[in-house]
């Protein structure tokens, strides 16, 4: 008996691709440096040079597309006004020379975010529970009202966050806008999705045999509760349906 490859089942977890990682990090660049530059390139450039830069880089970003290859998309909910909204700023920086359109781009990215989370609560499918199904296109039914709630807070969130930048700008209150748009902004969404990732271990017990998901079973066994039984059983059935399709489970090595 000698170990074949295994036949990759359509529906099988989402695994990046390097180009997925590159699109991942040009977004989370512009979401996570921005706020730590802009104000050094202010000082030594000027605001309409940054603006003009950033109006370039902006038309340059709209041309590229770093998708999965697989066909797999992530469908965001459209938001009326956005993200032309954003690429509006630096405009307006350089036709008016006011550096605070500039620093307001982090104030509109986290509104944005905010109403792309809100809007998907207006649809059957909650933007978290999307990016669940992006990831496990077999992730099961029970999960979407532990979606909704979790898409609610992320909304409130970054509602929050864009009301305390867009106010501190109006207040002019530079340093303290500057260390929140850099670091007071992300602290709480780091402990929420910490203490979110554990409850929803510790609520479904949904665990799929990664390393982590090992951990969690030895120390919370999915038998020991109602709802990890549904989780157990739901898990059996998709690795049957897997096998009935001829595709091979995660882990399991077919043999001829």
């Amino acid at each position: 008996m000698t170990p074949t490859d295994p036949k990759p089942d359509p529906l099988a977890a989402f695994r990046p691709t390097p180009r997925f990682w590159l699109g991942l990090a040009l977004f989370a660049g512009a979401l996570l440096v921005y706020p730590w530059l802009i104000d050094a390139a202010l000082a030594r450039f000027g605001v309409r040079p940054v603006a003009a830069a950033l109006c370039v880089a902006t038309a340059a970003g709209g041309l590229v597309r770093f998708g999965p290859r697989d066909g797999r998309r992530l469908e965001l909910p459209r938001v009326p006004g956005f993200p032309a909204a954003i690429a509006a700023l630096p405009l307006a920086a350089l036709a008016t020379g006011d550096l605070r359109w500039l620093v307001l781009v982090s104030a509109a990215v986290h509104l944005w975010l905010c109403l792309v989370f809100a809007a998907s609560l207006r649809e059957p499918v909650s933007l978290i529970e999307r990016a669940a199904r992006f990831m496990q296109p077999r992730a099961p039914e029970f999960i979407r009202s532990y979606c909704r709630k979790v898409t609610a807070l992320f909304a409130l969130l970054f509602a929050g966050n864009a009301a305390a930048i867009a106010w501190l700008v109006a207040a002019g209150a530079g340093d303290a806008r500057r260390w929140f748009a850099t670091a007071g902004v992300w602290l709480p969404l780091a402990a929420v999705s910490l203490v979110e990732y554990a409850v929803r271990k510790a609520w479904f017990r949904y665990y799929a045999g990664g390393l982590l998901d090992r951990v969690w079973a030895a120390l919370l066994p999915a038998e020991n509760t109602e709802r990890g039984r549904r989780s157990l059983a739901h898990i059996r059935r998709a690795r049957d349906e897997m096998r009935a399709a001829g595709y091979t489970p995660p882990g399991e090595a077919r043999r001829r």
